[in-house]
């Protein structure tokens, strides 16, 4: 039976199985960082804009309009600035606004943060960012997945992380920390009840405890005159609090959109408004998400340079072992000359075989980069409630796909020369 080129580098790879599975799995390895790197960059950042929801602003007195989103919206530190009430309102009655909600942040139950929310909360702003508060049917608002909403004082509804992990149940009472790392100040004189469960949102939502907005400010008021006038019986209600007290962090704000769109004409002239006022700041989260991701890329393009070298030093390693494999190959083929294959042959042999390496390599780091990207979804999802969907466009498989293969195959340049030129009279010469 002839010998097919085929069953020639088959023989060839299987002979030195070690040597092939190694060097296969160098370059799988270095195939499945790059496209690991590219497809939870990718992933992260559409988990980030899903955060935002239907908001267009967030309008806060923070330093800056990057911490502005990460405390308003990503819940990461206490904000350390207050809007007053004035302001809110004026936000509240501009006619170019869906809405404008304001929050209050700060205090903590169980290390979870906790957000002080009006009942429109629920009914307005939503995690879907095609949810149009004015036309219901467009898009998907927030669900619950037991109980109901703030109806009353003293109530909290839980984000589904808090709810799973605290094992807290309907009609449950808990108490405030002031402040987020759980070791402040306890609201011991006032009890919330739990009185619904959201629906799991796959965002930063979901490790939050949202409290009444109402009762947020009674408890704050209520702790500030018991320390000015400690040992006196205090009563506050919603009444008797004064425009002092209505303090709140940050305001989430909605442009009026036409029906069917989500971009809002008006956002960009009120952002410009308020941006005069040296007490407000104002901050778009997608333009924020996008200047975070600007400076996170350098971390970035640092593991691609070093997913790449790890791929540059594949190819070296596929070059060294054909290189050697040729070498202790020489008396065989010098056979095959003898036996009628030509110089180009050989050299298709030895090519052949270096870029069978770089495909194996290929496919299994794609697979690889597929089960690493999903365990780092599952670790996510577990850890910080975040829901990251780790596809890897077509585009970027197949550019990696290509570069390493064609890497594979100029690492078989060398070792496919010194094939072609073994000598035949030197290698079959009698041993001994």
């Amino acid at each position: 039976m002839p010998l097919s080129d085929g069953r020639v580098v088959a023989r060839s790879l299987l002979g030195r199985r070690f040597s092939s599975i190694t060097t296969v799995l160098t370059v799988s390895i270095a195939v499945a960082l790059l496209l690991t790197i590219l497809s939870m960059r990718d992933a992260a950042k559409q988990t980030l804009q899903r955060g935002a929801g239907n908001m267009h602003l967030v309008v806060s007195a923070e330093p800056s309009p990057l911490v502005s989103v990460l405390n308003g919206l990503f819940h990461a530190g206490t904000p350390s600035q207050v809007l007053t009430w004035v302001q809110v309102q004026q936000l509240q009655r501009d006619p170019r606004l869906a809405y404008a909600i304001p929050i209050q942040q700060g205090d903590s139950y169980a290390d979870y943060p906790v957000t002080a929310v009006p009942a429109e909360f629920f009914e307005k702003f939503s995690p879907d960012a095609g949810f149009d508060p004015d036309a219901p049917d467009a898009g998907r608002r927030w669900g619950l997945s037991q109980g109901r909403g703030i109806a009353d004082r003293f109530e909290v509804v839980l984000g589904d992380r808090v709810a799973r992990e605290t094992g807290l149940d309907l009609g449950d009472t808990i108490v405030l920390t002031c402040g987020l790392a759980g070791a402040g100040f306890v609201h011991g004189d006032f009890e919330y009840e739990v009185v619904g469960v959201l629906e799991p949102s796959g965002t930063s939502h979901d490790r939050v405890v949202f409290a009444d907005l109402v009762s947020g400010w009674i408890i704050h008021a209520h702790d500030r005159l018991q320390r000015q006038n400690p040992g006196e019986t205090i009563e506050l209600t919603e009444e008797s609090l004064t425009t002092a007290d209505r303090l709140v962090t940050g305001v989430y704000v909605r442009g009026v959109v036409r029906p069917g769109r989500q971009a809002s004409a008006a956002i960009a002239e009120l952002a410009a408004e308020l941006r005069r006022n040296p007490t407000i700041t104002v901050a778009s989260p997608s333009a924020e998400i996008d200047a975070l991701f600007r400076i996170v890329s350098r971390v970035d393009q640092v593991l691609l340079a070093m997913a790449a070298a790890v791929l540059v030093a594949g190819a070296v390693s596929i070059m060294l072992a054909l290189y050697s494999a040729t070498e202790q190959r020489r008396r065989e083929i010098a056979t095959f000359r003898v036996l009628g294959a030509s110089g180009g042959r050989i050299v298709r042999w030895v090519l052949a075989e270096a870029v069978l390496l770089g495909c194996a390599g290929v496919v299994l780091g794609v697979v690889l980069s597929l089960a690493g990207g999903w365990a780092v979804a599952a670790a996510l999802k577990a850890q910080l409630g975040l829901v990251v969907d780790p596809t890897v466009s077509p585009a970027a498989i197949g550019w990696i796909g290509i570069a390493a293969v064609l890497l594979a195959a100029l690492a078989g340049i060398a070792p496919a020369l010194l094939a072609y030129r073994t000598s035949v009279a030197m290698n079959l010469r009698p041993l001994g």
